[in-house]
């Protein structure tokens, strides 16, 4: 079976080219979201290599890059996928780890950094790794993001104040007062 070229989309494909364990495949989806992703799953993709899958990207394509799901991906626990740049350098490639790929690609896909800034941050087995600073700083987002109810500032943020408003006593709005007329100019 061929693959034909991938769809268009506004956002980076996540191919996957291996499809020896649907479970390790679900789970993989399940841990990754969908987030800035288009989740492509043919047969027609099983082993291609990244010259053939570049082939198949569609002429001036949206997404900065390609994720791949491959054998490497599934045969390692941490299961790091494959970005292959399609911008800057196409057809170089690293990895990165679940927990790490999406701020990649975002950053990406918005020209905030650069795949050569993923690059040079590799580490000793040339995977992009989240640092845990990072990891604390994903974490407080997702949390302003999706507050809980029992606390404070989520209460105080569904009520319709702004964050500028937190931790001050509210005041009462004051009438507005008439505009006295100006006097004229003296000549």
């Amino acid at each position: 079976m061929t693959a034909g070229r991938l769809a268009e989309s506004d956002h980076s494909p996540l191919l996957r080219t291996d499809f020896t364990d649907d479970e390790a495949w679900r789970s993989l989806l399940d841990e990754v979201g969908d987030d800035w992703l288009t989740v492509m799953e043919d047969a027609g993709h099983r082993g291609l290599s990244v010259p053939a899958l570049l082939a198949l990207v569609p002429d001036d394509s949206r997404y900065p890059v390609l994720v791949v799901a491959d054998d490497v991906t599934f045969s390692s626990a941490e299961r790091s996928l494959l970005l292959v740049d399609l911008r800057e350098e196409p057809g170089r490639a690293f990895r990165a780890g679940p927990d790490a790929f999406r701020s990649a690609i975002g950053n990406l896909a918005i020209q905030n950094q650069s795949f050569d800034d993923y690059v040079r941050c590799l580490d000793d087995s040339g995977v992009y790794r989240i640092s845990d600073r990072q990891r604390q700083a994903l974490a407080e987002l997702q949390a302003l993001s999706h507050p809980s109810t029992d606390m404070p500032q989520a209460r105080v943020l569904a009520s319709g104040a702004s964050r500028a408003s937190l931790g001050r006593p509210s005041r009462p709005a004051r009438p507005a007062q008439p505009r006295k007329p100006s006097a004229p100019p003296e000549t």
